[in-house]
């Protein structure tokens, strides 16, 4: 069994790739399941901003973790992303993810392809939020 999506009904190519893989790969399905389900669409501005999140355009995931546990399985989902966008693994078919950021917020850290790992001020939750590639800008058609 793997974990269901919220709000389907708008997504990227990137976003549907990357639960695609994730519901492939050993942390989405099966006995190692760790993420519980994954949240995509939502018509919003990023907290404190003025920008349009992606999820806007559907071109985010939020990714959150079976019980039990929370920090150690949200570390291991961020880095399992991680390593799908910058490996060629089988549950990706011999590809690499297109991802623009994975931001592990309780862990106050933030990925790029350009950067790595690095500190994270924004806000906090018990999620994985995963940007797909490339990031999105303008505004949105739900606006």
């Amino acid at each position: 069994m793997s974990f269901p999506v919220n709000s389907t009904s708008i997504g990227t190519a990137a976003t549907k790739r990357i639960e695609r893989v994730l519901q492939r790969s050993n942390i989405g399905s099966g006995k190692t399941r760790i993420i519980s389900f994954a949240s995509r669409f939502v018509c919003k501005k990023i907290a404190g901003s003025n920008s349009w999140s992606q999820h806007s355009w559907g071109n985010a995931d939020d990714l959150f973790p079976t019980d039990g546990d929370t920090q150690a399985k949200l570390r291991h989902i961020a880095d399992a992303v991680v390593f799908q966008a910058t490996h060629r693994t089988v549950a990706n078919r011999g590809r690499k993810l297109d991802v623009a950021e994975v931001i592990d917020h309780d862990g106050r850290r933030i990925w790029t392809p350009q950067s790595g790992w690095g500190p994270y001020g924004g806000t906090t939750g018990s999620h994985i939020h995963v940007t797909g590639a490339p990031k999105k800008t303008g505004t949105p058609p739900c606006a």
